[in-house]
This record gives structure tokens, sequence and C-alpha cells, in this order.
């Protein structure tokens, strides 16, 4: 894990789109979507130019900030709290260490399960907001998963624009929608039971789901950028 790296200076002036910071980091976290530069901009990690028709531009900078960021998620399994108090003390001209969990739970990663108190501590979510959360399906009983986690620190971001757990109804169907095609195809390939075949469904699982992901990204786009004309 290296620390943010310095930015040659012919090269700080460069502004990428959303699609080329996709074609930088894509190569190193498969997992990158639209959506998800967007969620790390509302967490307060990056923090994009805009042009004056309202797009996305970023620097070098703000590239590799991106790239830290996935990496202490992906291999330290850091909070988003974690992650972003590194980068203000960065911005507020302090050296800080790069943050950094044990080994033992690198290990676990995304295997992490939380009790009910350790999800409202690292997430903030209110206990009525939990509890809509649990009542339309949207987080389970504890342990919560690490998925959960993230469910629940986007829910309490989207209370700030007067959105609750109730009004994600439908997400919730659409994504339940979503697992049960990605089911239909990955069961012939589960079923073979071949040393590659768990691997190869998980693959196929997730290549699916970035194409949904972006489907969704996109026609969500097309209606927001109505807003700026």
């Amino acid at each position: 894990m290296e620390p943010i790296r310095a930015i040659d200076q012919h090269r700080q002036n460069k502004l990428y789109n959303i699609g080329e910071v996709l074609g930088i980091l894509k190569p190193e976290f498969p997992d990158l979507t639209p959506s998800k530069l967007r969620f790390l901009e509302d967490q307060g990690l990056v923090t994009p130019q805009r042009t004056e028709a309202g797009y996305r531009k970023f620097s070098d900078a703000q590239v590799e900030r991106v790239r830290v960021a996935l990496e202490l998620q992906r291999d330290q399994y850091l909070p988003l709290k974690v992650i972003r108090q590194y980068f203000e003390d960065l911005d507020g001209g302090k050296n800080p260490a790069l943050p950094i969990n044990a080994p033992t739970a690198n290990k676990l990663r995304k295997s992490l399960k939380f009790s009910t108190m350790k999800l409202i501590e690292e997430s903030g979510i209110s206990n009525p907001a939990l509890k809509e959360a649990q009542e339309v399906g949207l987080i389970g009983q504890e342990p919560h998963s690490s998925q959960e986690l993230e469910i629940a620190i986007s829910i309490v971001g989207l209370s700030q624009f007067g959105i609750s757990p109730r009004h994600l109804k439908g997400l919730k169907a659409s994504a339940d929608r979503e697992i049960g095609i990605i089911g239909g195809v990955i069961e012939p390939v589960v079923k073979k039971r071949t040393p590659e075949s768990s691997a190869k469904a998980a693959y196929y699982a997730r290549e699916i789901e970035n194409r949904f992901a972006n489907i969704r990204s996109q026609l969500l786009d097309g209606e927001i950028s109505k807003l700026d004309k």
C-alpha cells in the first residue's frame, strides 16, 4: 500500500472525465463503476471539478485519491470515515501515516460482521432509520455484513435530501430482480462443480452486475442532465 504519490508538474493540469478515470483505474479495480465514483464524491473523499455543463472532471491528484481510497477499502477494509479523516489530515498540511488494519482484519475483509451497535457507530444511522431499513428488507438482523454497513452509510447520506428507507422499496425490489437474473445465468456454471466453476460463476456475476450498474447509471444521468438545460 503506497501513500498518495506526487504528480508530475507537466501533468497536473490534465483533467479526466468519468469514463477516462474508469479506464485508468479499472485494470486495478475491476468493480469500479460510475456510481461508485459518485458515491466517493458524496462521501467527501474526492472533489472533482465541474464544467459549465455540470460534468465532472478529475485531476491527476483526484484520480490518485480515488486509487488510495479504493486500495484502503479493498486491502485494509477501513471504514470510509477513517479514510476521509486521512485525506482531511493531508489537506490540512499534516503528514499522517497511512491507516492500516491488523493482518487478521486484512484476511477478513468483506467477511467481517458487525453488531447492531457497531453498525450504528460506524454509519451514524439512527435507530428509527435502521428499524425502517430492516422492515423494507434493506438491512437484516445482526450480525450485519459489510454490505449492510455500506447500505446504512448511504441511507444516512440520503436522509439529508428527505429520503428515508421506505422510499427505497423499489430499489430493493429491483435488486432482487437483478439477483434473480444473475442467478439464472450462473446456475449452469455452478452445477458443473469443477474446481474453477465457483470462481467463474463469481466472475460472471460481477461482470453482469457491472453492466446492470452502468445501464442504471446512464438512465439516471440521462434524466439528471436534462436539469442542466
